[in-house]
């Protein structure tokens, strides 16, 4: 048979799919099904994305690409599970995504990449040149340039694009915007962000061992330097490691500090600084950390400074009472212990409140605001700031539906994706500013050029917002 005679036949056993491009090259018509790959099958893929491309009604995954064959066995059990009548054995499956572009890249309109956070830029990149959508999750890319690239080419390529920071769909994001730009609390000057999310660890990873049959090591590995199996990394474990995951901050902070870039409109910051850190095992990210943004003046909008705190609080050890040692995800156990802004738990003591293990605080003029850690909820400080305030109207588009429905519409030809990467990639990159100030470890403050990109008073430091990929998966 035929590749595209047998495409036509995958295609046909889980629903007719075509698309109206957003880039204005119609490839059908807009009420189709889009045909949609997912690239990295492991649990964020299965369990947050997989569920609402299936219900989504518009669109039908026609490819699983994952080096870990036990991964695409686990992402066919959850298409038969919201869809027990899809053909999912004759879907296609790939251990190399380079493997599927060349296969496929005229029979997709989208994909969404859920690999770990070393691989996310290659496979968009690819996307782009072939003239596909992509949902890329968070965070969007591992270094500045990275990120920069992703966005230059989705333009280029006028493709449809979207982060997977999904709380930027949610209804507390837009209520803070709307009440923020109509001056309800007036000049913002100081913003206090904080997780109880810790992606780091204290015993180094485990020694090398032999790499499990089901299981692609070469193509897990991708660009990033090569090191021998080990069990730390695969298949969730990596989020902690450096040259893989991407620090507490890369992991939490696109969700936390998201609603606050958006709301005061930071664009790039002027300097960022490591203010405190504390060092992990070796190879693995911080066990705390304290990172300030200094954002200038924007238009009317006065100068902030933003801060970022994670892990445990100064004096505590890491044991089974402090925090959840085992586990893919690692919390801190009780609030009290958490490596907390100064500033919240004044406020907290002051109005007798508690503002949440994972959220921001806006502190202005007139009174504060706290949004939680996905947008879903927004709280006034003090309570009766509320009623003293007349609601502002709804001025921003809602989203109705998923952060991925939100995405895969724009791929029909509907309004561009809330977290295209024109919104995105500049909020990502504050996060990854913050992680090359860990890298950099003096703690000192690194002036930042948005405009092109680079440290002015530290030349060495901009060696940290780039990479050198492994010989083969140059981009």
């Amino acid at each position: 048979m035929k590749r595209r005679d047998f495409i036509r036949t995958v295609t046909a056993g889980v629903g007719g799919m075509s698309v109206l491009g957003a880039s204005g090259q119609d490839k059908a018509a807009a009420n189709k099904t889009l045909r949609v790959a997912l690239i990295g099958c492991g649990a964020r893929a299965c369990h947050a994305l997989l569920p609402n491309i299936v219900n989504s009604g518009i669109a039908e995954i026609v490819a699983f690409v994952d080096p870990d064959g036990r991964a695409i066995t686990n992402a066919r059990k959850r298409v038969k599970k919201f869809r027990p009548d899809a053909q999912v054995e004759s879907v296609a499956a790939f251990g190399d995504y380079r493997d599927f572009y060349t296969q496929m890249s005229g029979d997709v309109d989208a994909v969404f990449i859920a690999t770990p956070n070393h691989q996310h830029c290659l496979p968009a990149l690819l996307a782009f040149r072939n003239g596909i959508h992509a949902y890329v999750e968070k965070p969007m890319a591992y270094t500045v340039e990275e990120g920069r690239r992703m966005l230059a080419e989705a333009r280029t390529h006028k493709v449809v694009t979207q982060m997977g920071h999904h709380g930027h769909s949610n209804e507390g994001a837009r209520r803070l915007c709307e009440y923020v730009w109509a001056g309800a609390i007036g000049q913002v000057k100081e913003v206090y962000c904080w997780t109880n999310r810790l992606n780091a660890r204290e015993q180094p990873l485990p020694k090398d061992s032999a790499c499990p049959k089901y299981l692609d090591w070469d193509k897990w590995i991708g660009p990033a330097a090569w090191r021998n199996f080990t069990k730390g990394l695969h298949p969730a474990g990596w989020y902690s490691w450096r040259g893989f995951g991407s620090a507490t901050v890369g992991n939490m902070g696109n969700h936390v500090i998201d609603p606050v870039f958006w709301a005061l409109k930071l664009g790039s910051p002027e300097s960022v600084q490591l203010a405190d850190f504390l060092p992990g095992s070796e190879e693995s990210w911080g066990l705390r950390d304290h990172i300030i943004w200094k954002f200038p003046k924007r238009g009317d909008l006065a100068p902030v400074e933003m801060h970022w705190f994670d892990g445990l609080k100064d004096g505590l050890h890491f044991d089974d009472s402090t925090w959840t040692s085992g586990g893919v995800y690692k919390y801190i156990v009780k609030k009290e212990n958490q490596n907390l802004p100064p500033k919240l738990v004044e406020l907290e003591k002051k109005y007798n409140v508690d503002l949440g293990r994972c959220a921001s605080i806006l502190i202005g003029e007139k009174g504060i605001l706290c949004i939680s850690v996905f947008g879903e909820s927004l709280r006034f400080v003090p309570d009766s700031l509320r009623s003293s305030i007349t609601p502002p109207p709804k001025t921003i588009p809602r989203i109705k539906g998923s952060h991925q429905l939100d995405f895969m519409r724009a791929c029909q030809g509907g309004p561009a994706a809330c977290a295209n990467f024109d919104y995105s990639q500049p909020l990502n990159e504050i996060m990854l500013l913050g992680i090359a100030a860990i890298e950099e470890g003096s703690g000192k403050q690194l002036d930042w050029d948005g405009k092109t990109g680079r440290f002015t008073n530290d030349v060495a430091a901009n060696k940290l917002l780039s990479r050198p990929n492994r010989k083969g998966w140059d981009s």
